[in-house]
Parts: structure tokens; sequence; C-alpha cells
């Protein structure tokens, strides 16, 4: 094994768990496994850095290495930085040193994107302390809470990794939390006592009662957890995280991954809401509407705030252009901080806090006074340091530190006395190249200059003879030769030891500005929060303009009233079809759970999504699309919507359901908004059906509590609740029948849906006619006859495969079997009666499990 792949082995078995990339000269290579993993990953050439090809390498540009990292974080690798300390002597082996590890939870991208997001849990007896932590914005926030609202926390902030002591479970835990990568320690790396005052020390606090925060309690422990594993991937250099802040779950409107992915909030390369709603200039403008869509509100006074932004933006058409095109101007600053404060940034993040801070003498004269100037009034003076980096820095920044060229001429004497030194070789090599040809009488003589010689003098091979003693000859080529000369090579010293010069200079002021910078990293994180706020109230002003929305009125009630509301997502989508608006009304004191019946592509799903999608805008702090809306404050909207297998937990499409379902009626309260569509599709029909009633009676009278409640069903039966419970209403959604066809309207009237039209839906779908005639014959013979003698009829006569049933969850014979199976003592069971009682269990299980099979059955 060579040097070099001896250093590479002993980098790589202190970071295992972590793809190794290992600067050499222009790339970072990858050897062995990592290189195979990296190739896949990367889409990057795999090879061999030995003939027999038993060392498989591959290897990435060095000055492009940060959007590999992003890859390969995105498909959940961790990767450790290994770079080169020095130049390469030719003599020994270049020292190396990881420097960085790069995973999915801290990695901020240098271009706009989404990540760097941190969650760590750990038990709090009966509660789970929570720490969120975005590496982007530096913000640290932690608390405890019961375990259904650390899921919804957790799930709102979406993080690509989670923190967890060894032992501890979070899918037990924190249920239908998922897509983070898994990160567990020892118990001791959450200690409160130990992080308390590991947090304290950190920041140079005495305690930490000034972030608000006991030092001995378990959200310190969480948010010390956090902080010490995003400080250990960056050796240190996390000097943009400036405190911690209490996390308080009762500020916002809980939505958990279900209800996420149901309502399409963030969906990644389809419609969504969020791409709805965002026509924001900047990228903190963009991450922070993601940021309110998934944590609107609770607090009135908040909610209204942020309307009489979207309405002051709206009522002013010329302060909105103007505010939007400087917000288009503006940088994200907060991601430019953040870079720099872990040691990653580069020249043109310095750039991008430069070019936002010399546009705020225009931005902050739009957004002064009324409703806007809440939004920046507190913001402190930036024309110190925003007047330094203009003085300072280039206007054009090359994107690596290492190009040089950041400093601006006439900022800093001793650099530019340096600078007129390097700058005057051209000069005194014409007059040296004079010199010469008039001293050899060699006219065609030139000067040249190569990594390898450094400067030289080039002359035709007959004149090489004509040169006088003190010519060194230094190459030969094919026609000429090359020669250095004791002049040439002080000339050549001096112009080295200026550019050594000027980089050292460059690298001092560069790194003082950029400590200028970290030292208002506070105030330059509340600067980006600002303008982050400004971009998203005259982004929802903009879209409330261009799709007619108006503002909606919420408050401390438990109703909710929408006049003519329309789908914010399909209504976009379906921007040339005119959408068919509908009204909602649920009252506590009267009808406040809506029974949908009706047929599939009426429109039942876009009705019950249209409500929890409205009732999240009004609260984020939006107008919506309706006439007028009046709305309680909601403090979950829970969805049970569609059906999919959970195949990485090995849960079926049903199992997915209940599972969902449960965790609607043990979480549901008074102020909750509950969507569910079809619940018990997937299972039998009885079952189903048995499940969906009792569920609707549970909600109606039984949960312990009084939620707005819209529940659509294909089980028609369900209607007939409507007179037991005077907080059910029946709904259905309008179809006219013309001519044998039929045309769905897509609106909500009262009443229930005497039929439910599937043929013809089958038929629009382009089933096969003798297909769409044997189901029409069949619907005939199950509205004459009651269903359960219909399907005994249709089994008796061979229609589905013998021997195949669908097992149901509510079997009277099951329970015999397993009472017995309970009663036993094995202890006291000899061998020969164990085995007699086995064949004995074995025929009553088959019994329930293939009845057919039971002549007497």
């Amino acid at each position: 094994m060579t040097p070099m792949m001896a250093q590479y082995a002993e980098w790589k078995a202190l970071y295992p768990d972590c793809i190794l990339l290992f600067r050499m000269g222009d790339f970072y290579e990858m050897f062995f496994e990592d290189a195979r993993k990296a190739s896949e990953v990367l889409d990057i050439t795999l090879t061999a850095r030995d003939a027999e090809k038993n060392i498989p390498m591959a290897g990435v540009p060095w000055h492009s290495v940060n959007s590999y990292l992003g890859k390969l974080v995105k498909a959940g690798f961790k990767a450790a930085i290994c770079e080169q300390m020095g130049p390469p002597d030719g003599r020994t082996l270049v020292d190396r040193q990881v420097v960085r590890i790069v995973t999915p939870g801290t990695f901020v991208p240098e271009e706009a994107g989404t990540g760097g997001r941190l969650a760590a849990v750990a038990p709090a007896g009966k509660d789970i302390a929570a720490a969120l932590l975005s590496a982007e914005t530096g913000r640290l926030e932690a608390g405890v809470f019961p375990p259904s609202e650390a899921a919804s926390l957790i799930a709102s902030f979406a993080p690509e990794e989670l923190l967890f002591p060894r032992g501890f479970d979070p899918a037990k835990r924190l249920p239908l939390v998922s897509g983070y990568f898994p990160i567990s320690r020892p118990e001791d790396f959450f200690s409160p006592a130990q992080g308390g005052r590991w947090l304290a020390e950190h920041w140079g606090a005495a305690t930490l009662a000034s972030f608000g925060l006991d030092d001995g309690s378990p959200e310190a422990g969480c948010a010390a957890a956090a902080l010490k594993y995003f400080s250990e991937t960056q050796f240190g250099a996390v000097k943009h995280v400036r405190g911690v802040y209490p996390l308080r779950s009762r500020e916002y409107l809980h939505l958990d991954v279900t209800t996420q992915r149901n309502l399409e909030l963030l969906e990644d390369g389809g419609p969504s809401l969020l791409g709805a709603l965002n026509s924001c200039r900047s990228p903190m403008g963009r991450r922070t509407l993601r940021e309110w869509i998934l944590r609107p509100l609770l607090d009135i006074k908040a909610i209204n705030r942020r309307l009489d932004g979207v309405e002051a933006l709206l009522e002013n058409p010329g302060d909105r252009r103007g505010l939007r095109d400087l917000l288009g101007e503006c940088r994200d600053v907060e991601r430019a901080v953040a870079r720099l404060g872990m040691n990653s940034g580069t020249p043109r993040d310095m750039g991008a806090i430069r070019d936002t801070l010399r546009l705020l003498p225009r931005i902050l004269p739009l957004a002064a006074g009324g409703p806007l100037g809440e939004w920046t009034a507190g913001l402190p003076d930036f024309s110190g340091i925003g007047g330094e980096l203009q003085l300072a820095l280039e206007e054009e920044l090359p994107r690596l530190k290492s190009a040089g060229a950041i400093i601006r001429p006439g900022y800093d004497a001793e650099l530019d006395e340096w600078r007129r030194t390097g700058e005057g070789a051209s000069a005194w090599l014409d007059e040296y190249l004079e010199k010469i040809r008039e001293e050899t009488g060699i006219s065609r003589i030139k000067a040249g200059y190569n990594r390898v010689f450094g400067y030289y003098l080039e002359v035709g091979k007959a004149a090489a003879e004509k040169l006088p003693d003190g010519f060194i000859r230094k190459q030969t080529l094919v026609n000429a030769e090359r020669f250095i000369t004791p002049e040439m090579k002080a000339f050549e010293d001096r112009m080295n030891s200026a550019t050594a010069e000027i980089e050292r200079r460059e690298e001092e002021l560069y790194v003082r500005l950029v400590e200028l910078v970290l030292e208002r990293a506070e105030d330059l994180q509340a600067l980006g929060r600002a303008l982050a706020t400004l971009d998203v109230l005259a982004s929802l002003a903009e879209t409330a303009r261009e799709m007619g929305y108006t503002r909606p009125s919420v408050n401390d009630g438990f109703d909710l009233h929408i006049k003519n509301g329309r789908h914010p997502v399909v209504e976009k989508v379906l921007a040339d079809s005119p959408f068919v608006p509908n009204s909602f009304s649920l009252e506590r004191a009267a009808r406040r759970i809506a029974l949908i019946t009706g047929p599939n592509m009426a429109g039942k799903s876009t009705y019950l999504r249209s409500a929890a999608l409205l009732v999240i805008m009004a609260q984020m702090g939006s107008f919506i699309p309706a006439e007028s809306a009046e709305i309680g404050l909601c403090d979950r909207v829970f969805t049970r919507i569609g059906a999919r297998d959970d195949l990485a937990r090995g849960s079926s499409t049903f199992m997915v359901e209940m599972l969902e379902t449960a965790n609607i009626l043990h979480n549901v309260t008074d102020r909750s908004l509950v969507i569910l569509d079809e619940v018990g599709r997937g299972t039998s029909t009885y079952d189903g059906m048995s499940i969906a009633w009792a569920v609707l009676e549970y909600l109606a009278d039984g949960c312990g509590a009084e939620p707005r409640t819209l529940f659509a069903t294909h089980y028609h039966e369900l209607t007939c609740l409507e007179d037991r419970f005077s907080s059910v209403e029946n709904l259905t959604m309008s179809v006219k029948e013309e001519d044998g066809r039929v045309f769905f309207l897509h609106r909500v009237a009262k009443g229930s849906a005497d039929r439910s039209y599937g043929i013809e839906v089958a038929r629009l779908a382009g089933l096969p006619a003798p297909v769409l005639r044997r189901a029409f014959e069949l619907l005939q013979d199950f509205e004459k006859e009651d269903r359960g003698a219909c399907f005994r009829k249709l089994n008796n006569a061979g229609k589905s495969p013998p021997g195949v049933r669908q097992l149901t969850l509510f079997k009277t014979d099951e329970r015999a079997v397993v009472e017995e199976l309970a009663s036993l003592n094995p202890d006291s069971l000899t061998p020969f009666r164990a085995l007699e009682l086995l064949y004995k269990l074995r025929e009553k299980s088959r019994e329930v499990v293939y009845p057919e099979d039971n002549p007497s059955s």
C-alpha cells in the first residue's frame, strides 16, 4: 500500500459511516466501496487506481463539490471532507485532515434549496422533549409536549435527520412521523443537567434563564444534543446559532404528516398549496411561505396582523410592485450568514449580504408605517457594516476564496502596494527584453512563464550559441532553447514574494470582514426574517389580486361558515375552466357534522380538501378563494383520505387507514376540524360499513369533544343517522340525468344520494361494453333483494373463486377459539393432552377460516 493510500485508510477508519471525499489536487477522490456507492448516486465514472483494478476509484472536481454533496445527502449518505492542509512540495506526503462532516440534517446548499433541518427527541416521563434546529437559519427551538403534539410539531418541521437516545423507538412514541434519517446517541448525550450547563458555557451565559429555559430541563438536554451533534459535524463552526428559544406547540395549528400528504401542502413535482400561493421573489420568502403553510397560527391578533399586511399591499399596487421588484434583487441573507458561520461560506456569500444591505434605503420606505411597519420597525441600523462591505468588496466576486480578486483597490494601502509591485511585472519584462536584445544583438528573443521553470527567455537554436555567459539553459525544445538569468531569477523571487503577500493580506482582510459580519449575525438574521415576511405578504397579496381572493374573518368561536369557497390548487391548475364553488356551514350548536354522499367523480374529495385548505390559509394569514368566511379557530386539522400501503412499516392499506383513524379519534378536540373520506373502504363491505358507522357515532356522541367534521362515504345506510343525532346533517353531490346520460354538477346540496352512479363512472373510464352490461345486470339483482342474499347467491353460483374469502374483524366464532386458548394452563398439561388440544384447536380454527369446507356451516 502506498503512503497516500495508507493515509486514506487511516482517515476512513475514523469515519467508517461516511463516504470519505479525499482531496487530491483538483479532485476529491473516493475509493473502494465508497467509490461504488458514489458512482451510482452521483452518476459519475467508476475507474480504478491500480492496474489490477483492485482499488475502485471515483472523483468529483473540487470546485463543484457542493452540488455533489447535495445529491449524496439527499440519498441519505453522510460525507467526510478530507482536505489538503497545504500545497504539495513534491518531496513529502501532503498533510490531510477531515474538516467537515456533511449530513442530511446539517447540509446548507450553496444555492437556494431546502435542507439542513435537524430534530432531536428524548423521553420526558410520559411526554416527549423535542428540539428543532435549522442549520440554514441558525434557529434552535425546544420544548416538552405530549407525544401527539410532539409528532405534529416534528412533522411540520419536516427534519431530514432525527436524533434520539439509544433504546428510544421513534416509530412507537411518535406515530405517523416519517421521512427522516435516524441518528442514535447514548442516553447521557441528552442529559438535562449536563446539557443545560453545556449550552450556558457555549454561549457564555450564567444560566439559560435569559433564553426562557430552565438549566436542568429535558428540553435543555434535547437542545444541547441537537447543537452538539451539529457542532460535531462542523468541527465547532456553528457561530450563527446564537441562542435557544422556547418551542410552544399551542401557538400553531397542528398538521401531522398524514394531513400534510393528504392535503398536498408541499408536494414535490406536482400541484400543491405551496405552488398555488408561491409568487415570492426571494429564496428567503419561499422558505418562510413553506413555514407559514406548515405552521398556521392560533393567535387571532397575530393572524390579523398578517392579514392587515396582505390587505395593505393589495390596496397599494404601486408599493406592492415596487417592493416585489426590490425583493427580487435581495439575496438569501440567512443562508449566507449560516454558511459563513459554518466555515463553508464563499466570497459570494459576503457579496449576497452586501448587495442586500445596499437595497435597504429603497426597501424600508415602502414598508414604513402602517401594517407593514411592524415587520421592519425594530431593525437596527446597517449603514456601518453595509458601507464597510461596499468599500471593501469587489463588485464581481469569485465563487472560491482562493481565486483572489476579493478586495477592492483603494481599500487597504498595504495590499495596494503589493499589487503595484506585482502589476509592474509586465513593464519590467519589456525593459529587460530591450536591454538583452541590445546587449546580445539578438532581436528574436522573447520572455515567457510556466509553473515548472517560472520566468524564462526563449531564443532559436542558432541564436542560442551567441548568448554570453550568465545565461543558464533550463529546457531544450525542437527549434528553441530556454534560459534564465540571475536578474530574471531575482525578478521572479520578487514577483513570488509579491503574490504571496497579496494572498496573505487579502486573506487577512477577508477574514476580518467575515468576523465583522458574524458579529452582526443576529441582526442580519432578523433582517432576513423581516425581508422574508415582506416577500410572503406581497406574494399573498399578488395571488389574492390574481385569483380574486377575499379576506377571511377568524374568531375564537367554534363555527365554520364559508360562502362559495373554491379549492385553491384545483382552481389554479384548471385556470381555463370555471371552478364550481361550494359553501360550508358547520355549527357547534346545530349541525357540526356534514355526512356527504354521492358518486365518484362528483367532487366529494375536492369539497373535503377545500374546507381544510381554506382554514389553513386563513390561519396562516392569507386571503382565501371564497366570497366570505367566518372561521372559528382550529387547533388541529385531521384527515383520513385515500388508500395507500406503508410497506416500510409492514402495514397494509387497511391497517394504515385504521391507524390514521385511531390517531384522529384519540386526539380530537372541540376546536379540531376532521376530514374523513371513505372510512372502511379497505375491508369487506359489512366490516367497512360497521366501522364507518361506529366512527361517525363516536364523533357525534362519545368522543368527549365536539369537533367540526366532514365525513364522506359510499355507505348510504349511514344517512339515517341524521334522524338520530341533531349534530349530523346529510349533504350530497348534485347529479343531473338527461337522455340516459349522467352529468356531475360538482355542487353540494342538502339531502342524501339515492344512487352511486358507479356504472356511469365506469363507462366514462372506458370499461369494455360486456363488463358494463354484466355490471348493470348485477345491479338490478342487488336492487331487487337484500345485499346479503345477493352475495350468498353469487357465492353459491361460483362467481367468486372457491376457497377464497375476506376475513373480517368482527367474527363471534373466532372469539370462542381465542377464549379456549386463553383458558389453558400449559404447565398442567401432559404431552399427550397438549397434542390432543392442539389438534382440537386446529380443527376449530379451520372451521372459522374455511367455513365452505365444513358441511354443517
